[in-house]
């Protein structure tokens, strides 16, 4: 009788401890999957991207930002989730992660590369000239001396070339230099 006691305040002890155990908070939980899809996505750095892991790695920032606005990662969340709609060529969704980011969060640390990636996508992806320029003439006039200001100078320049016409300017630039 003496061990049935011991053995079951034990037990009570046990059942006590695991109960106080908070559950994981819905942050927590999209955290974790983050970090799971971001291991399946990012494994393979030369292999091409899977679009329905970019898909659902996409949604999951999006709802990490619209739950957590006021934690410091949820505007991290929203530039990683323009960067992975860059990276499996869906222009439209990055522009608009990337405008939440400028319009809403002038003051983040990764805004000038916003904008600018607003201009990239619209010019590589979406192949809208008068957009790219629009958005690198006024990357332009907000960040005159950023280190993506000469880019931004040469992609307006230049993107009415085409990729033939661009290896050949590069090639005779090479031959002058040489």
């Amino acid at each position: 009788m003496r061990y049935f006691i011991l053995i079951t305040s034990v037990l009570m002890v046990f059942a006590a401890c695991n109960s106080s155990q908070k559950p994981a908070s819905e942050s927590d939980i999209l955290l974790a999957q983050i970090d799971s899809l971001e291991a399946v996505l990012f494994a393979e750095s030369e292999a091409p991207a899977d679009a329905n892991a970019g898909m659902k790695l996409i949604r999951s920032y999006a709802k990490y930002y619209q739950t957590n606005k006021s934690d410091s990662a949820a505007v991290d969340m929203l530039f990683k989730a323009g960067e992975v709609s860059m990276g499996i060529g869906q222009g439209n969704m990055a522009v608009k992660y990337f405008k939440t980011v400028t319009e809403d969060h002038e003051e983040y640390s990764k805004a000038a590369e916003a904008l600018f990636l607003i201009g990239f996508c619209e010019e590589t992806i979406n192949r809208d000239t008068a957009n790219a320029r629009f958005y690198y003439e006024k990357f332009l006039e907000a960040y005159p001396n950023h280190k993506l200001a000469e880019d931004a100078r040469f992609s307006i320049q230049n993107m009415s070339l085409s990729d033939e016409e661009l290896i050949r300017m590069f090639e005779e630039k090479l031959k002058t230099e040489s």
